[in-house]
């Protein structure tokens, strides 16, 4: 960053600090902090609202539940405070799969095997507007990630209501930012 004079000039411009990497992560987890999207239907629905979600999507929270998805993605955020493996009732990849580092998890980082394959649990606020997804990007849509969760992850196989139901729920949890509902787009009214 400091070898680009239009980065220094707006790192300045933001922050009166050296551009240093320990100004760099106060920066970064400064504006991680402001992405909070409250207010999602979800959101209400726990608060007391009923009208907030649809009987459909209250079917799939149970689901949710009842399938034990919430034991990983659990708390405010709906997951992103824990590291589990990727991959318990079957590998992730199929045998002889060429694997790059980022597929071997935190086992790229600390070497030590107990961590092949072990990821971040991510959160699922605003999951909806998010894909592809995985850490390679390789559901591209939400109702395949979905299957692949209940098949890796629980060795379950869901029959197509139940993945439209999951699917359902999970779009409750999409927020607002800045006063405006999270699209793809929403980067646009940040200014």
């Amino acid at each position: 960053m400091n070898a680009d004079s239009v980065y220094r000039e707006s790192f300045a411009a933001i922050d009166r600090r050296p551009v240093e990497r320990a100004s760099v992560l106060d920066a970064l987890a400064s504006y991680e902090r402001s992405l909070v999207t409250p207010d999602a239907p979800f959101d209400r629905y726990v608060r007391g609202d009923k009208t907030a979600i649809t009987q459909a999507e209250e079917e799939g929270y149970r689901l949710f539940k009842s399938l034990g998805c919430i034991s990983c993605h659990q708390g405010d955020n709906v997951g992103g405070n824990l590291f589990e493996r990727f991959g318990i009732f079957e590998e992730p990849y199929p045998p002889g799969a060429s694997l790059r580092s980022i597929d071997l998890g935190r086992f790229s980082i600390t070497g030590k095997e107990r961590d092949r394959y072990v990821y971040r649990v991510p959160s699922l606020r605003n999951i909806a507007q998010t894909g592809p997804y995985f850490h390679d990007g390789s559901a591209p849509t939400l109702k395949i990630a979905v299957r692949v969760m209940a098949q890796k992850q629980l060795g379950r196989t869901l029959w197509g209501g139940e993945v439209d139901l999951l699917v359902g729920f999970l779009k409750t949890l999409t927020g607002t930012y800045l006063g405006h509902s999270v699209t793809g787009s929403v980067m646009d009214h940040a200014e």
